[in-house]
């Protein structure tokens, strides 16, 4: 109850003092300037449209930079984890690609920073978005999983709030305990709908030809609808 009477500018404070409330602000401005550029309201003075390129590509290598170092969580996650079971070697998947793509992502920003030769950049991004997909793949099944077992949760605490009430015993616990068990679950899917949204993104880097799916309003939609989940994800966490 204290974070939600907590002022709005106090909350935001604490959003913009973590790393990934930074890269998910740089991730809106982001993807919000690819999807003006790519819709039919795009600026048609040449200088205008050079300045919201320029733009774009200033706040990708930013959020790059934001990135150093970030690979260490996913290690982490990793030495907790118990590889004996099928979550865990989904873990190994989701984690594991996504603490390497992190990892490769710093030789990227080094590459547009200039200090790594630039013959180097497109193999290096392609090891990245290749990474990236394998985590979001390991990511999206392990999530499935978890939501469907939050589901089966929800199924079992219904049946035993109508024998309670068929008791005459009022379920307002249970009802507590209902209503957060749902809201975990619609944050599990939303999440779901993110690494999907940002696999598609991924997988525009790896493929060498053009298709329906790298459409760039369709690519800068999906990046601002992940972008969006994730920001609204740290938003209630600080």
């Amino acid at each position: 109850m204290a974070k939600e009477e907590r002022p709005f500018l106090d909350h935001v404070e604490s959003f913009l003092a973590r790393r990934d409330g930074v890269d998910k602000a740089l991730k809106i401005l982001r993807y919000s300037t690819k999807l003006i550029l790519a819709s039919p309201i795009a600026p048609r003075d040449p200088e205008v449209y050079g300045k919201l390129k320029a733009f774009d590509a200033s706040v990708g290598s930013s959020r790059k930079a934001f990135r150093l170092g970030k690979f260490i969580q996913d290690v982490n996650v990793l030495k907790k984890t118990n590889f004996g079971t099928r979550d865990g070697l989904l873990e190994l998947v989701a984690s594991g690609g996504e603490g390497f793509y992190f990892f490769v992502e710093q030789f990227v920003w080094l590459v547009k920073a200039g200090l790594i030769d630039k013959r180097h950049s497109k193999r290096l991004t392609k090891l990245s978005a290749w990474a990236e997909f394998i985590g979001y793949f390991g990511s999206v099944a392990l999530k499935v999983i978890q939501v469907s077992s939050m589901i089966e949760q929800e199924a079992k605490m219904l049946q035993g709030m109508r024998k309670k009430a068929e008791g005459g015993i009022g379920p307002l616990m249970e009802i507590k305990e209902l209503q957060a068990l749902q809201a975990k679950r619609m944050m599990k899917t939303l999440s779901i709908v993110q690494d999907f949204a940002d696999s598609l993104l991924a997988l525009t880097d790896i493929r060498e030809t053009n298709g329906v799916l790298d459409n760039p309003f369709l690519l800068a939609f999906a990046g601002l609808l992940s972008a969006l989940i994730s920001t609204q994800k740290n938003w209630k966490a600080c």
